[in-house]
């Protein structure tokens, strides 16, 4: 079960220097958009991921995930069966107190475009966190801007931005 909520950010105003953090280059695709079944390439740790998603609980805080590492001849035999655009994007990832921090800035098609996310162990923890100050607005609970989304829809990033 993943328990995760995600925001947009300006990545302007983000207060750490995100290249003195752990980070990795990703290339994700989707094979399907319901259900949700999206193949990742991690490039700096060689490695392929086939993920399968459920419908999304409480309005997009929880869901089922189910991973499986595929080979580099897999991952390229799916790429060309997917839908909708290929997202490029750099996941930074650091620790804030006790909570791990993912901030994905994304390329292309989405240059300027960035997201914070968080998992937790409960939804009880997840509903009481306080959002950092430096976020734009929340997403978990808006479909419309998930990677899925993203990928399937095209969705321009200033309206992204503006909203």
């Amino acid at each position: 079960m993943e328990i995760e909520r995600k925001w947009l950010i300006d990545i302007n105003k983000i207060p750490y220097v995100l290249d003195e953090y752990a980070h990795w280059d990703i290339i994700q695709a989707y094979i399907s958009f319901k259900p949700t079944i999206r193949i990742r390439k991690i490039e700096n740790l060689h490695e392929n991921i086939l993920t399968i998603k459920s419908s999304s609980k409480n309005n997009g805080l929880s869901r089922d995930e189910y991973e499986i590492e595929i080979s580099d001849e897999e991952f390229n035999n799916l790429l060309n069966k997917t839908e909708g655009i290929i997202l490029s994007k750099t996941r930074y990832r650091l620790k804030e107190d006790i909570y791990l921090y993912e901030i994905d800035i994304f390329h292309n098609e989405y240059e300027g475009l960035g997201y914070l996310e968080i998992e937790f162990e409960s939804e009880e923890e997840a509903v009481s966190f306080i959002e950092p100050s430096w976020i734009i607005k929340e997403l978990t609970y808006d479909v419309r801007y998930t990677n899925a989304s993203l990928a399937k829809n095209r969705l321009n990033i200033n309206d992204i931005l503006n909203k």
